[in-house]
């Protein structure tokens, strides 16, 4: 657990893991949890996508008496700047391509911005954030595009990820709480994408085959991974995805419950 250095009073949680697997799931159910708890929960992506200004600031969730929220929501990458150009350009599905130096550039700028701007102050402030997605995701994804770009050195990969100013303030300020769902079954989770696809706004991003989720799967439960969030003092927790939403959801519960019973906080 980590202590109060560098001003942190509020908790960071993030859920992480490979497209599809049900991070949206465990948010809500977080989200709900929170709300259950008379916690008042602002929205940074709702925000983003309807003001012209794109992310907000402080003062648009911490201004007593005026404003002011328990729980703030974020995602990586954000719906505004940067993050807008990763989603609609640099990982979409298109005839240009973006190397993969280039996306760990885009997606380090980007959570630069996001933690400068919203995410220590809110932790300064007393807030929880809850994240979908971090530096874990870069990690984990550009090492795999790297690798299919001929770097098979996935160490010095990693090494160039984390020189980037964006991704070295993500583990300075490493989340308290990372939260992994994994899958045991790639083609269910394709058949769930595809189920998806059908009802929900399809994001034609270039990671979506089973190929690369399958490495990908592997390794956000590698030990490489967990423990570069350990040496900087996050609880590392994984949820089997692969059971129903249903289960995905208490899973999330259970295990947030219990963080937050370590903390003495709820």
């Amino acid at each position: 657990m980590h202590n109060k250095q560098g001003g942190r009073q509020g908790l960071f949680i993030v859920i992480d893991g490979i497209d599809g697997i049900g991070k949206g799931e465990i948010e809500r159910a977080l989200v709900q949890y929170e709300q259950r708890l008379n916690r008042a929960v602002f929205d940074s992506i709702s925000f983003s996508k309807a003001n012209s200004k794109g992310l907000p600031e402080l003062k648009d969730f911490w201004n007593p008496p005026e404003t002011y929220y328990d729980t703030i929501i974020t995602a990586e990458p954000t719906y505004a700047g940067i993050g807008h150009v990763i989603r609609n350009e640099i990982i979409a599905l298109s005839d240009r391509k973006y190397s993969f130096e280039t996306q760990i550039e885009a997606y380090a700028l980007d959570r630069l911005v996001s933690m400068v701007r919203v995410v220590i102050p809110a932790l300064k402030h007393g807030l929880r954030v809850i994240q979908s997605r971090s530096v874990a995701s870069t990690l984990v994804y550009q090492t795999i595009k790297a690798e299919e770009a001929g770097h098979n050195n996935a160490k010095e990969v990693r090494k160039k990820i984390l020189s980037y100013r964006g991704n070295a303030l993500a583990l300075e300020w490493a989340p308290d709480l990372l939260i992994i769902p994994i899958i045991k079954s790639i083609p269910a989770l394709m058949r769930r994408i595809e189920e998806r696809k059908k009802t929900q706004k399809d994001d034609k991003a270039i990671f979506d085959n089973s190929l690369f989720l399958r490495k990908a799967n592997a390794l956000y439960a590698s030990t490489w991974l967990k423990k570069i969030f350990l040496e900087r003092g996050t609880i590392v927790r994984y949820l089997d995805a692969g059971i129903s939403p249903e289960t995905t959801r208490q899973q999330a519960i259970n295990i947030y419950k219990e963080f937050l019973e370590s903390c003495r906080l709820n």
